[in-house]
């Protein structure tokens, strides 16, 4: 029987596993759910079905056939695409020209783009996507992009197409038609579609199979009618209900109320309520798309704010601008640090005084000897390694989170909002942050944490609240009545 299997698959990095024999399969005109809690393995095992990673051990077939993947390309080759949360569209070509990238249409070698123009036209409405395709990519929306990706690769000539997270940024009737295209699509076409979502319920709707992944293991797998919600839900809870982790955090006192945020919402966040107070770490925890990212972006002034209060210190704060909030003693450590973090061909010392470079100038001349020798402090205080004065870039993973870090003491904030503080950094990393953070807890600061990892939230918040479907759903709770599987069971939760 025809159908994309992989066998026995494992993968680590370094000396830690993240899948462990995992065995998988999608037949043609199926689609496949497959689930799991944050750091389950499903990103990994996509990614080594699609090409871009390499197994360690076990093997991969097609139709019965084994094959090597060293390269999405190759993959490609052998009818298997794959669309990540990372889009992959190239920004500055038009819509058209993305949809018919590597199969342009020619006439004696050259485009007939008013052809390819008027073809995608009726293609995207077709799919319920309204946009001019002469326009560069760039200048679309996030849920916009997300669209155009998967049609672009729905229209190729994939036999077996995995979708991580295809929904995350799209609204409730953009979901939903996008995955009855889909569904359509598999069947019309014979394409196996695996897809990777926390959203059940969509999911559930069109799918043939369903498996769920838990500690880089198949848990639970079950096909057509078997498949269970609810059996699915206790998979991915798993064991770890009763689970605590051992914590290294001491008791703070609660300090008096600092941040209280009533009713906020703006883009895809619809309602938020949080009480923290100084010297304490607040979590945040959700799935993907739950809307935690979108707190700390609005507070920060990085997203329109479209109703809510906010009083910091007891004064209202009406977040509108990156400038306005550091103004107000407020810092952001971005997930995407090389993004949106820092600098890349500046140095440590120029990256940590970034936003406070007025402090050191004198009659409108900036003072750097002063500048460097207080970075320079700054760095030595959280043991940043590297020289003072190479390009952040040539620094390790935690090397560069500290010099962002490095950044926040600079401005001497009291209020931190820190997006996935230890995303790709390693675990001797991992345990320095945790020490910065709680040395800023206690020094009286305010710290709002947002983590994927349920055991970094347990081990360095005070309180943690859940965030679902663009609402804070679960308010701050202490970290002793939470559970890794509480965590997980309440933010799977069908919302109320």
């Amino acid at each position: 029987m025809s159908s994309y299997k992989a066998t026995g698959i494992t993968k680590s990095f370094g000396s830690v596993g993240v899948l462990h024999g995992i065995g998988f399969e999608v037949k043609p005109g199926t689609i496949h759910g497959l689930f799991g809690h944050n750091g389950a393995g499903k990103s990994t095992l996509l990614k080594i079905l699609a090409g871009a990673q390499p197994q360690d051990n076990g093997t991969l077939s097609v139709d019965g056939e084994t094959v090597t993947l060293t390269s999405p390309r190759e993959a490609l080759g052998k009818g298997i695409g794959c669309v990540y949360q990372e889009l992959r569209l190239i920004p500055n070509l038009t819509v058209a020209e993305n949809l018919f990238l590597g199969r342009e249409v020619t006439l004696h070698g050259l485009k007939k783009t008013a052809e390819m123009n008027a073809y995608c036209k009726t293609l995207l409405a077709s799919y319920g996507l309204h946009v001019d395709v002469t326009r560069t990519v760039k200048g679309l929306s996030h849920p916009e992009k997300q669209l155009l990706e998967v049609i672009a690769n729905l229209e190729g000539k994939v036999r077996y197409l995995f979708l991580d997270e295809p929904t995350t940024a799209l609204d409730g009737n953009q979901s939903t038609e996008l995955l009855a295209h889909v569904r359509r699509i598999a069947l019309e076409r014979n394409i196996g579609v695996v897809l990777v979502s926390h959203k059940l319920d969509e999911v559930l709707a069109v799918c043939d199979e369903a498996t769920v992944l838990s500690g880089g293991r198949v848990v639970y797998h079950a096909a057509g009618e078997d498949v269970s919600k609810q059996a699915i839900v206790d998979a991915i809870v798993g064991d770890a209900h009763g689970k605590h982790v051992a914590s290294r955090r001491e008791a703070r006192a609660a300090g008096e109320i600092f941040l209280k945020v009533e009713g906020l919402a703006g883009k895809r966040l619809k309602g938020a309520d949080i009480i923290a107070r100084r010297g304490e770490v607040l979590g945040l925890y959700g799935l993907i798309g739950s809307g935690r990212t979108r707190f700390l972006r609005t507070l920060y002034g990085m997203e329109p704010i479209s109703s809510g209060t906010v009083e910091i210190s007891g004064k209202r704060y009406t977040p509108s601008s990156p400038k306005l909030a550091i103004q107000s003693g407020i810092a952001f450590l971005t997930e995407e640090r090389k993004q949106d973090g820092f600098i890349p061909l500046m140095s440590s010392f120029q990256n940590v005084v970034l936003s406070t470079l007025t402090r050191y100038r004198n009659n409108g001349i900036v003072d750097l000897n002063a500048a460097r020798a207080s970075a320079q402090k700054t760095l030595a205080s959280i043991g940043t390694r590297g020289r003072l004065d190479a390009p952040t870039k040539s620094l390790s993973g935690g090397n560069q989170q500290k010099v962002l870090l490095g950044r926040i003491i600079e401005q001497n904030a009291d209020l931190i909002l820190l997006d996935e503080p230890t995303n790709g950094v390693d675990i001797g990393a991992k345990s320095d942050i945790y020490d910065i953070i709680r040395r800023l807890a206690d020094e009286g600061r305010c710290i709002v944490v947002v983590s994927s990892e349920e055991e970094e939230l347990v081990e360095i918040c005070d309180r943690i609240a859940i965030f679902q479907h663009g609402f804070c759903t679960t308010a701050p709770k202490p970290v002793e009545e939470w559970s890794l599987g509480k965590l997980r069971e309440a933010a799977w939760a069908p919302a109320a």
